[in-house]
């Protein structure tokens, strides 16, 4: 396949905000974090604060989502809420430079900004894929997509190794913070340049969100998908939200975290190719039944671990949870972007996308509440994790209920 300028515009995206979701989303802030609170707040505690203020983040953005995205896909605005999100999105990462020791609220507060910025940006964008695509071209621009994603994450966190310096046993990313938001915004702007918004035939400009509503409920195939789709897609999300967390609760070094980190972009890149290429020949519906097998078996991994008292054993159980994470994680996002853009009608495409990217790239809600819970019943943020079995076990069952049209 070959991609036209718009195409190659719209997956540089990928590439340029995996560097926030990298650096600043999954290693950086949850350590300074940890650092800021150290003294103030126990291990579970900065995971369950985390966690809960990721959450408040997505449902801001999935809120903002449902009450505006109607209105920008009728006036055709995507690109311009992609910019001003990601403008926001910079300045929110380049704000921790400025924040003083023992603060870990501003670092919440600034926290929550950013991701909330991170996953209403990617909300439009994803939606953009309607306007550069054709649905036979979506599958495979999905995929590579999510795998330039791996590669923009691994190249920018590289650029970031020398800048670490270590300091009262944890480490500061004073410089990559500045690197993330040059990279992010950077990257950005031939998106912002290039890809151009197409109106869609027979589409029903000034849709309000309740007409929306309305005509999903009437439609079992978009519902079901939708339903299953947040069930799985949040416990993905708040697996990788709370990696980080939970490995310094295992006193696992922040060496060893950020090479962890790194091993998942270079194990996810070609995985999610993999998934693409394997899609083509099995479908997309069937390698997301995978991916979810996978997640199902990692949080199983991880009550075995949270129940085990040998230190060394817990973190072999969490490598292995961390490389399972990197089989998975780039194929079940992409292929649920593709598989949606197959069951709903060309005619409503970029209005029904707007729903689906309510629950978007890693948008989490429902598991940093499990976590919480978890912490608070029993001290141990893991049995969280454990407790999305439920939620990936029935996304699969209402995905078995899907048809897809030509399969």
């Amino acid at each position: 396949m070959k991609y036209n300028k718009q195409q190659l515009a719209w997956l540089l995206y990928d590439p340029a905000n995996a560097a926030y979701a990298m650096i600043v989303r999954t290693v950086a802030a949850p350590i300074f974090l940890a650092a800021c609170a150290k003294g103030i707040w126990s291990d579970s505690q900065v995971t369950s604060f985390w966690s809960l203020t990721a959450s408040a983040a997505g449902l801001a953005a999935g809120a903002f989502a449902v009450i505006a995205g109607p209105k920008v896909d009728a006036k055709k605005r995507k690109v311009p809420m992609v910019l001003i999100f990601t403008l926001l999105g910079v300045l929110s990462t380049l704000s921790y430079l400025f924040v003083p020791q023992g603060m870990p609220l501003i670092v919440l507060a600034i926290s929550f900004t950013g991701i909330a910025s991170f996953m209403a940006s990617n909300s439009f964008y994803d939606s953009l894929l309607i306007d550069i695509s054709t649905p036979a071209e979506r599958n495979k621009l999905s995929t590579t997509g999510y795998a330039l994603g791996y590669a923009g994450a691994l190249f920018s966190f590289l650029l970031c190794l020398p800048l670490m310096k270590l300091s009262g046993g944890a480490y500061f990313f004073k410089g990559a913070f500045i690197i993330a938001a040059i990279w992010w915004l950077s990257g950005a702007m031939p998106l912002f340049c290039k890809v151009k918004e197409t109106p869609v035939a027979d589409s029903v400009p000034a849709v309000k969100f309740t007409e929306t509503c309305r005509y999903i409920f009437t439609q079992k195939n978009i519902l079901l998908f939708l339903i299953a789709y947040f069930l799985y897609i949040d416990g993905v999300g708040t697996i990788l939200l709370a990696a980080t967390p939970l490995a310094s609760g295992l006193k696992i070094s922040g060496t060893m975290i950020m090479l962890t980190i790194l091993a998942l972009q270079i194990i996810g890149l070609p995985f999610t190719l993999l998934y693409g290429k394997l899609a083509e020949k099995f479908s997309a519906k069937r390698m997301i039944y995978l991916a979810i097998a996978v997640y199902f078996s990692i949080a199983v991994i991880v009550t075995v671990m949270s129940f085990c008292s040998d230190l060394l054993v817990r973190q072999i159980l969490f490598y292995i949870s961390a490389a399972l994470i990197g089989t998975s994680q780039g194929g079940i996002q992409s292929l649920s972007r593709s598989l949606f853009s197959r069951i709903i009608p060309a005619e409503r495409a970029a209005e029904l996308f707007a729903v689906y990217n309510i629950f978007g790239k890693f948008t989490t809600i429902v598991g940093p509440v499990l976590i919480f819970i978890a912490t608070k019943l029993w001290d141990k943020a893991e049995l969280g994790i454990t407790m999305l079995a439920l939620p990936f076990a029935l996304g699969a069952w209402l995905l078995t209920r899907i048809k897809v049209p030509g399969r």
